[in-house]
C-alpha cells in the first residue's frame, strides 16, 4: 500500500470525490433500492447546513483530519427510508435517525475502503446523528466540498467534506 497522494487541498482530489460518489450510489442502491444522480461538486468557504437530519463522522488519518456530513432534507430521507424498509413515513422518527447513522457508517466505510487502498489510511469512526437546523463551527479556515445528489422524486441531499 502506498502513501496517500500529497496534495495542497485534498478536496480537489478526483479520487476522493469519486470514492464518495460511488459509496453513496452503491450503498443506496444495495440497501434502499434507490438510484441517485450526483450534481457538480463545489467548494464553499463557510459550511451551511442543508436539511433536517444529518449524519456526521470524523475522518482521521496521519495526513488528514476531516469531517464527513450527510445532510438530508425531510422529503429525501423519507423516500430513502420508505425504499429501505418498505413502509411509508411522514415524519422524522427514531427509525429515521437510526437509518441516517447506519447510512453514514456504510457510505463512509465504502469510501474509506477505496481511499485506504490508495494509501489514505483513514481510521474507523462512529457517526453522530444531528436533528433540526444546525451550524457547525470550525476552528480552522478550511473550505468544505459539497456534493449534491438527486433522488427520483427530484429531492436532493448532500455530502459535505471539510478538511482541517
Amino acid at each position: 500500500m502506498s502513501a496517500a497522494p500529497k496534495m495542497q487541498n485534498p478536496l480537489l482530489d478526483k479520487t476522493l470525490i469519486n470514492s464518495f460518489i460511488e459509496g453513496v450510489s452503491k450503498t443506496l442502491e444495495t440497501m434502499a433500492s434507490t438510484k441517485v444522480t450526483f450534481g457538480k461538486p463545489f467548494v464553499e468557504q463557510k459550511f451551511a447546513a442543508r436539511g433536517e437530519v444529518a449524519g456526521v463522522v470524523g475522518m482521521v488519518s496521519n495526513e488528514y483530519k476531516a469531517t464527513l456530513t450527510l445532510s438530508f432534507p425531510k422529503p429525501a430521507i423519507l423516500l430513502i427510508l420508505e425504499n429501505m424498509l418498505g413502509e411509508k413515513y411522514s415524519d422524522i422518527t427514531d427509525e429515521v435517525f437510526d437509518a441516517v447513522g447506519e447510512l453514514t457508517n456504510m457510505i463512509y466505510g465504502s469510501a474509506k475502503g477505496t481511499l485506504n487502498d490508495l494509501g489514505y489510511n483513514f481510521e474507523m469512526a462512529i457517526p453522530t446523528v444531528i436533528k433540526g437546523q444546525f451550524i457547525m463551527l470550525q476552528h480552522s479556515k478550511s473550505a468544505t466540498l459539497v456534493i449534491p445528489f438527486k433522488l427520483t422524486n427530484q429531492t436532493e441531499f448532500y455530502i459535505e467534506i471539510s478538511v482541517y
